[in-house]
């Protein structure tokens, strides 16, 4: 029977992105379903009372840094947003939405997206640029925008900060696997551990 990784991510997080890098790699050498977790960072700090650690000076300075060296060891592209922090909450809607219309679509969309991102400097403020993203991607932007004014998947994302919470997360990326959680992306060992 297939065990299922879940993987609790915001396209913000470069760490998330990281980790997304290296998924197909450990899903390849084992028999896993992943379920896509979309949360709203923000939020989750709130919830936790924390700042995020973007607005931390040091911190924000040490994360670039650290980004940075784990890219050239996962031998992986990265290119810093320029505007960042940015909102991320239209496209984690779209993949809230997307798990209810058109699942088969979660896993290119996370992918692509983060690529388009943190690869080639996909400013996420520009609508218009998003909108070519999807297209590109072959998804219909109208379709999307539209199924991101639903009310189901508005409390689908406020629900996916609410669970984050419960199961004590206070960052991402996180992953679980059965009860187990794991997280940061410099834990896939483990996590490729828990699933064989």
């Amino acid at each position: 029977m297939d065990k299922t990784l879940e993987f609790y991510f915001d396209f913000v997080s470069p760490y998330s992105y990281l980790a997304m890098t290296q998924l197909p790699d450990l899903l390849a050498n084992h028999s896993v379903q992943i379920q896509y977790k979309p949360v709203f960072l923000g939020a989750l700090h709130q919830a936790q009372d924390m700042p995020s650690p973007a607005f931390i000076p040091n911190k924000a300075k040490w994360i670039y840094r650290d980004c940075h060296l784990w890219a050239e060891h996962y031998k992986v592209a990265l290119s810093w947003p320029g505007q960042f922090p940015f909102n991320t909450m239209f496209l984690l809607r779209a993949c809230l939405y997307l798990e209810q219309s058109a699942p088969e679509n979660v896993p290119m969309f996370v992918q692509k997206t983060f690529n388009a991102i943190w690869q080639d400097g996909l400013n996420v403020n520009d609508e218009q640029a998003v909108a070519q993203h999807l297209s590109e991607i072959g998804l219909d932007p109208d379709d999307i925008l539209t199924g991101c004014q639903l009310q189901e998947v508005k409390q689908a994302l406020k629900q996916s900060v609410t669970d984050a919470h419960a199961l004590g997360l206070f960052g991402l990326p996180a992953f679980k696997v059965n009860k187990d959680i794991f997280f940061g992306q410099d834990r896939l060992m483990f996590v490729e551990k828990a699933l064989s």
